[in-house]
C-alpha cells in the first residue's frame, strides 16, 4: 500500500536475544581468532513492493567484544585496536539495496568504525519466515560482510620470526538476525553511555 507521502515501509525490529553477530580474522598466520559482540541493535525497513527501497541501520557496542580470551578481548578494546575509550560503538547505515535476478541482495552502506566511515557491501540470505507462539510475524536472516581493518585505522600488528605477521588483516563478519515485525515505528534501543 502507499500514498502521495512516498513509499509505506513495514518495521522490524531485531530479536538480539535470538541474533549472533560474529566475526572471523587470521592469527598467527594459520589460525583464526572467533570472536562476538554482546551487546547491539537496529532496526529494518521493508518495502514489500520495491525491495531496493528498504533500509537497515545499526550499532554495535565495541566494549562488549568477546573472543573467550580476557586478556586478548582486553587488548582488542584497547587503543591499539578498537580503542573503546574514544570510540566506543560502531554504526552501520544502508544507503541503497541492490537487488540482483540470481544471487542474494546486497545492501550497500557505510559503516563507521574507529571514527573512520567506509563503504561495505553487506549480502543478504532470506532464511525463514514464521509466526511465533505469541502470534509474532518473525524474519530470520543470515548476513555476510568482509572487511580491511586497515581501511578503518587499525594498523596494530607484529612480525613473527617465522615470518609473516600476527593477525591478518581482512575480517569476515557474519550474523543469524531475528527481526520481529512492530506494529508501529519503534526507534532501535540506545547503546550503552
Amino acid at each position: 500500500m502507499r500514498n502521495s507521502s512516498g513509499p509505506v515501509l513495514d518495521e522490524w525490529r531485531i530479536d538480539t536475544r535470538h541474533s549472533t553477530l560474529r566475526f572471523w580474522l587470521r592469527h598467527i598466520v594459520v589460525h583464526q581468532i572467533h570472536g562476538h559482540f554482546e551487546s547491539w541493535d537496529g532496526r529494518v525497513l521493508v518495502d514489500p513492493a520495491t525491495p531496493a527501497l528498504s533500509s537497515v541501520s545499526l550499532w554495535i557496542d565495541l566494549g562488549s567484544v568477546s573472543t573467550d580470551n580476557l586478556e586478548r578481548d582486553e587488548h582488542i578494546r584497547s587503543v591499539e585496536f578498537f580503542d573503546v575509550g574514544r570510540y566506543p560503538r560502531a554504526t552501520f547505515t544502508s544507503t541503497g539495496v541492490r537487488v540482483q535476478a540470481h544471487a542474494n541482495p546486497v545492501v550497500l552502506g557505510r559503516l563507521s568504525l574507529h571514527g573512520i566511515e567506509q563503504e561495505v557491501e553487506v549480502e543478504i540470505t532470506d532464511q525463514a519466515a514464521r509466526v511465533d507462539p505469541d502470534g509474532h510475524e518473525r524474519r530470520i536472516y543470515a548476513v555476510r560482510a568482509e572487511i580491511d581493518r586497515r581501511a578503518f585505522g587499525l594498523q596494530w600488528n607484529q612480525d613473527l620470526d617465522v615470518g609473516g605477521v600476527v593477525v591478518g588483516d581482512r575480517i569476515e563478519i557474519r550474523a543469524h538476525v531475528e527481526t520481529v515485525r512492530a506494529s508501529t515505528r519503534i526507534a532501535p534501543t540506545e547503546p550503552p553511555s
